[in-house]
C-alpha cells in the first residue's frame, strides 16, 4: 500500500470517528427549553427539561432496598393523591372486592350518562410501587377532571409477592365487576405497568372465556419486560422519569418476574398469541417522544393492526414515561383528559 492510499485510509478512519462521535452525542442531547416546540406551555416545558427522578434513576440491590423505596413512595404518593383529590372534589373510599383492597373514586358531579359506567384502574409503579391511596393519582385526575366513576385496585406487590399475584388480583376484582356491572359497562385503564397490566387482563379474559371489557386505556404500557426495542437505547438517559432499564426497573423486573421467561404474555403481553389478540375490545395506547416505553407502546400497536384491532395511538412531544400525567398545572395534562374523555365517551356511550 503507498503512502498516498495508507493517508487516505487514515483520513477515512478519522472522518468515521468523527462523525460516529458526533452522532452519539447529538443522540444523548436533549433540547433547550428555548428549543423546546413553540406550542409547549411554560408548566410542562419545566417538567420535560427536568433532572432524572433520582427514584427510576437510582439501582437498587436487592429486595430490601426495593421495599424501602416502595414505603417511602407510599406515603409521599399518599400525600399526593389525597390533596389532588380534595382540590378536583373526589371522595375516595376504601372497600374490598373478592377479597382484594380497593379505592373507589367518586366525582362531584357524577352524569346521568356515566352513572353506570365503570372505569377499572390499574396503576403503575413496576409492579414494586404504588401501595395504598399513593396509587390512585392519575385515577383521581380522570374522576375529577372528567367526571367518570372509577375503581381502583391495591394488588399485591413485588417483593412480597412476585409475579403472578399482581395480576391474579386484578383479575378477580375484574370478575366480579363484570357480574355486577356487565362488561360493556366497563373500560380498563392503566399506565405503565398499569399499561401492560390492562393488556395481560384482556389476556386472561380471553383465556378465562369471561367477557371482554368494552375498552383499553393502556398509556405507555411495560409490553416487553426484557431490555428489547430500540427505545430502551435511544431514549436511555433521556428519559427524565425512569432515565434507564438500569436504574430501579432492573431491580423489579428481578424482584417480580424472578427466573420467570420474560417473554411469557402474562409478563410481557407484546408476545401475546393472534388468537387472543383478535378478540381485544377498542384500545387506546399512549406515549411520548422521550419515553423509555416508546418502542414497548408502538411494538403494541403493530400486533393490535395485524390483528385488525381498533387501535389508536397518542405520543406526545417532548415527554418522558407517562410525563402527561405527572404535572396537574400543564395545560398539557388537561388536553391528556379530555382525549381520554373523548374516547371514552365513543366506546363507553357511544357518542
Amino acid at each position: 500500500m503507498t503512502h498516498k492510499s495508507t493517508s487516505l485510509l487514515f483520513c477515512a478512519c478519522a472522518a468515521a470517528l468523527a462523525l460516529l462521535s458526533y452522532s452519539a452525542q447529538a443522540a444523548s442531547r436533549t433540547p433547550t427549553v428555548n428549543e423546546l416546540a413553540p406550542e409547549m406551555s411554560p408548566e410542562m416545558a419545566k417538567s420535560v427539561c427536568a433532572p432524572a427522578f433520582p427514584l427510576w434513576a437510582t439501582p437498587a440491590s436487592g429486595a430490601e432496598e426495593v421495599s424501602k423505596a416502595a414505603r417511602a413512595f407510599a406515603a409521599a404518593g399518599a400525600k399526593t393523591a389525597l390533596d389532588l383529590a380534595r382540590r378536583m372534589n373526589v371522595v375516595i373510599e376504601s372497600g374490598n372486592i373478592a377479597d382484594v383492597p380497593i379505592f373507589t373514586l367518586t366525582p362531584k358531579e357524577l352524569s346521568g350518562q356515566k352513572a353506570d359506567k365503570i372505569v377499572y384502574y390499574l396503576h403503575g409503579g413496576g409492579y414494586v410501587l404504588g401501595h395504598g391511596v399513593a396509587g390512585t393519582a392519575e385515577a383521581v385526575q380522570l374522576a375529577g377532571r372528567e367526571g367518570w366513576k372509577v375503581i381502583c385496585v391495591d394488588y399485591r406487590m413485588a417483593p412480597e409477592y412476585p409475579f403472578p399475584a399482581a395480576i391474579e388480583d386484578a383479575f378477580a376484582v375484574y370478575r366480579e365487576l363484570v357480574k355486577e356491572h356487565g362488561a360493556n359497562n366497563i373500560a380498563v385503564f392503566g399506565t405503565s405497568t398499569g399499561g401492560a397490566m390492562t393488556l395481560i387482563l384482556a389476556l386472561q379474559a380471553h383465556e378465562a372465556k369471561v367477557a371482554m371489557p368494552a375498552a383499553l386505556i393502556a398509556g405507555t404500557p411495560w409490553t416487553d419486560m426484557g431490555r428489547i426495542g430500540d427505545t430502551y437505547y435511544t431514549n436511555d438517559g433521556i428519559d427524565n422519569v425512569l432515565h434507564s432499564y438500569d436504574g430501579l426497573l432492573k431491580a423489579a423486573v428481578k424482584t417480580y418476574a424472578g427466573s420467570e421467561d420474560l417473554k411469557n404474555p402474562l409478563i410481557s403481553p407484546v408476545y401475546a398469541k393472534d388468537e387472543a389478540l383478535c378478540e381485544f375490545p377498542s384500545t387506546l395506547l399512549i406515549s411520548g417522544t422521550r419515553d423509555l416505553f416508546l418502542s414497548n407502546t408502538v411494538r403494541m400497536q403493530r400486533r393490535l393492526l395485524l390483528n385488525e384491532i381498533d387501535v389508536d395511538l397518542i405520543v406526545y412531544e417532548s415527554m418522558s414515561h407517562a410525563q402527561y400525567y405527572i404535572n396537574p398545572a400543564a395545560r398539557e395534562t388537561g388536553e391528556h383528559y379530555s382525549f381520554l374523555n373523548a374516547f371514552l365517551e365513543r366506546v363507553l356511550l357511544k357518542k
